[in-house]
């Protein structure tokens, strides 16, 4: 018995299993709004509305830096936002949260244009409260697109809130709006264990493309466990390549690439299945992929 103790003390103090809370401000955030492709989005401002009769169908986009978190036990992930303004009948805005699929930023997004996302992976939210110009906080468990990410389930590309059909709008403060305490921000609780001889394992070989099936453009996305050489070729169902990029020297990570379903000549492809195949140091992957028109 005491030999027992004496060892659960050992191995107590060599690992430490510590709780952290931290706050993080979005590393950017901004809405898209197609049908006013005049009219510059108010970069204080975020709206998401999906109503026919007056044309308004924005969409807000928001994404967190949470590179520091990689591989570690998050126990819950609160977003907080403060709403501004909302329809005075009811003040009522019910929404579906998406794990956005596609990279973007706000300074190079063009705001004419809705962003791409998971569709599978959503969770939905309703805004209530006051309507009209009322102040309303609001805070959202996200806790779960949060561990997608952080597990390296899928790369952080952020989410967008897109209202349901007939839902009218609810507008939010920016992390640009001149007071702190109105911007949006991510509270996160997550457990670290502190261990020097306990490393990280590290992420396999992944492959990946969105949408599938897709006309015309569909987002390769991949990720290197280490840095290398990479091969990449698309084949169609006879195991012919009409596709091939080589890339020498490329950085351990995440990476995209657009393919427009035209083979290396330029020529458009025909609907049907194809295949990327991925070659690196790590290892071969390969993913099924549909072109449909």
């Amino acid at each position: 018995m005491k030999k027992n103790l004496v060892m659960l003390l050992l191995f107590m103090s060599v690992v430490a299993v510590v709780a952290k809370t931290i706050s993080i401000n979005p590393s950017d955030d901004m809405y898209s709004d197609p049908n006013h492709e005049g009219i510059t989005p108010v970069i204080t401002e975020l709206w998401t509305a999906n109503f026919p009769n007056t044309g308004h169908f924005e969409r807000i986009m928001m994404r967190f830096n949470l590179d520091e978190l990689r591989a570690v036990d998050v126990n819950s992930a609160i977003l907080h936002l403060t709403r501004f303004y909302s329809c005075p009948s009811g003040g009522t805005t019910a929404t579906k949260f998406y794990a956005i699929s596609e990279n973007w930023t706000e300074e190079t997004w063009n705001p004419a244009v809705h962003i791409a996302y998971f569709q599978d992976i959503n969770m939905n939210y309703v805004f209530t409260g006051t309507g009209g110009n009322a102040i309303v906080h609001f805070e959202i468990d996200i806790t779960d697109l949060v561990n997608r990410w952080t597990s390296g389930e899928i790369e952080n590309h952020g989410f967008v809130i897109v209202a349901n059909q007939n839902q009218k709008f609810s507008k939010f403060y920016s992390k640009e709006h001149p007071n702190d305490s109105y911007r949006p921000k991510l509270t996160i609780d997550y457990t670290q264990t502190d261990n020097e001889d306990i490393c990280d394992p590290p992420l396999p070989l992944s492959l990946s493309n969105h949408p599938n099936p897709f006309n015309p453009e569909t987002t390769i996305s991949m990720y290197l466990p280490e840095a290398g050489d990479v091969r990449m070729r698309i084949l169609n169902i006879r195991g012919q390549v009409v596709h091939d990029i080589e890339v020498t020297g490329a950085s351990k990570g995440y990476h995209n690439y657009v393919w427009n379903s035209r083979d290396s000549a330029g020529n458009q492809l025909s609907s049907g299945v194809y295949f990327c195949r991925l070659e690196t140091k790590a290892g071969v992957v390969t993913k099924k992929m549909i072109l449909q028109k």
